[in-house]
């Protein structure tokens, strides 16, 4: 498609083709918006997103997908654009492969309960997530209808007030404590504080003792809601979605965005684009470079967001034989001893359903496995060195999978693609090869988390280093915030 230029002015660009990008995107084309979106690689996700490689495809990041029903954002928004996803229920959700026993996080709480207080019967499993529950209960059936954070309009200071009050006569004083003060009573062993710590960290991005109760309670009882598999990938929940946005630019990166009138001209590797709102789906740190040195109000901003932490990934890609039972769980965290490359304790899989066309060729199936690590730990290395620890890493992470699913070691493997921070910020471009959104820690979360707004009329962000931060619920919703201030009628 040619370069238009000021004649042809669309109301909004959406640059990044990201899940926040696209969520928007299509709420604003359903609310009758021009809107068009461009995104630097040949497919949309980003971090969320299913690529290909020798004719196989993976998933870019080992995540589960939840809240497709209704009133959970997905399923909300899935509803009002009249979206079919393509996704199956899978229960249990998860399964956690500890040193010397195994529990499987179903759908039914019941059983949830049964499983844990079997692998730590010395600790008060049912007591702590009973309490998960009610504020977790809470939080879920109210997150849809957040206001744009931080609240500035009046009648968003009193939603939010509305909901704050909601919130803790439904939820109760634990939605205002520590994790770690709500634990106490009821956590006896280390052992469970450990496991505990493993699984916050696929949600919260922090460990225990950093993270209000609230957002632990999110992510204890996340398995007890539908969790399901994408049938495609992830990729094509994502593109279902765009199919909603008329005009969707992909391998057209987006380079300078420079003020124009009222609006903004967009330099992109195909020619220039106008229009009036820049929606960025970007990281945080990395906004500022599209504007360049004549924007000092986006230089000044991004010194005040270095204040935030970041994490990256590792990751390892590959086909595998399908030598495994029909029962099989289709998403696994695996916990270890610290992983010498990365500093990461556990590590998540997902495996690609058998009936998946696309990620399950005939006898084998796709394998996604990714884990935390620190950014540091991957720069400033030679060629040589850099290499050496990608087999390092590889080789751990294989070792400790082996010893946790033993049908893994005589199946057939295909390449084993390793990716690792600078991976990820050569394809997804994001700053430093960051992954997951900042943490939910007590000293960012809520009030210094930042916000969609930038200092600039009219330019926005989206995405998992906006409120209220990672994952698939927490971009829908802060999409859903966005929209709210950009059409405050739309999602009533």
């Amino acid at each position: 498609m040619a370069g238009r230029r000021d004649e042809a002015t669309d109301d909004v660009a959406i640059v990044g083709g990201g899940i926040g990008g696209v969520l928007t995107g299509a709420m604003l084309a359903h609310a009758g918006r021009s809107v068009i979106l461009f995104e630097a690689m040949d497919y949309l996700g980003g971090c969320s997103g299913t690529f290909e490689r020798d004719g196989h495809a993976y998933n870019a990041g080992a995540t589960t997908l939840i809240g497709l029903e209704p009133p959970l954002p997905l399923g909300r928004l899935a509803c009002l654009l009249g979206v079919s996803l393509p996704a199956l229920p899978v229960d249990p959700a998860l399964k956690v492969h500890l040193a010397d026993r195994s529990v499987r996080m179903c759908r039914n709480r019941e059983a949830l309960l049964s499983a844990f207080s079997m692998a730590f019967p010395e600790d008060d499993v049912e007591g702590l997530w009973r309490r998960a529950f009610r504020v977790a209960d809470a939080a879920w059936n109210m997150v849809g209808d957040l206001p744009p954070f931080p609240p500035q309009r009046t009648k968003e200071i009193a939603q939010a007030v509305r909901l704050s009050a909601r919130l803790l006569r439904e939820g109760g004083r634990d939605t205002l404590r520590p994790a770690r003060s709500v634990f106490s009573p009821h956590v006896r062993t280390g052992s469970f504080l450990r496991c505990l710590g493993q699984l916050l960290l696929i949600t919260n991005q922090a460990p225990s003792r950093e993270v209000w109760f609230l957002s632990a309670a999110l992510g204890l009882s996340y398995t007890t809601l539908d969790t399901h598999t994408a049938m495609g990938g992830m990729g094509a929940v994502v593109e279902a979605f765009a199919r909603k946005i008329p005009n969707v630019l992909r391998g057209n990166p987006v380079r300078k965005i420079e003020p124009q009138g009222s609006g903004y001209i967009l330099h992109t590797a195909n020619g220039d684009y106008s229009a009036h709102t820049v929606i960025l789906n970007r990281d945080i740190w990395g906004v500022d470079r599209l504007f360049g040195a004549r924007e000092p109000r986006m230089e000044t901003d991004r010194h005040r967001l270095k204040q935030h932490d970041r994490w990256g990934a590792a990751t390892l890609h590959f086909m595998v034989e399908d030598v495994f039972s029909p029962e099989m769980e289709l998403h696994h965290q695996i916990h270890h001893d610290q992983n010498p490359e990365t500093g990461s304790h556990s590590f998540f899989l997902s495996l690609s359903h058998p009936d998946d066309r696309r990620l399950s060729p005939p006898g084998y199936r796709s394998v996604t496995i990714s884990t935390h690590t620190d950014l540091s730990r991957w720069e400033s290395l030679s060629r040589e060195a850099y290499q050496e620890k990608k087999e390092r890493f590889r080789d751990f992470i294989l070792s400790q999978l082996f010893r946790s699913i033993p049908e893994f070691r005589a199946a057939k493997k295909g390449e084993i693609l390793v990716g690792t921070p600078r991976t990820f910020a050569r394809y997804t471009r994001r700053t430093g090869g960051t992954v997951g959104g900042i943490p939910l820690r007590m000293r960012n979360f809520p009030f210094r988390y930042p916000s969609f707004r930038t200092p600039l009329k009219n330019v926005y962000l989206v995405g998992d280093t906006v409120f209220p931060g990672q994952g698939w619920p927490g971009v829908a919703v802060g999409a859903m915030g966005l929209v709210r201030h950009l059409e405050p009628n739309l999602l009533v």
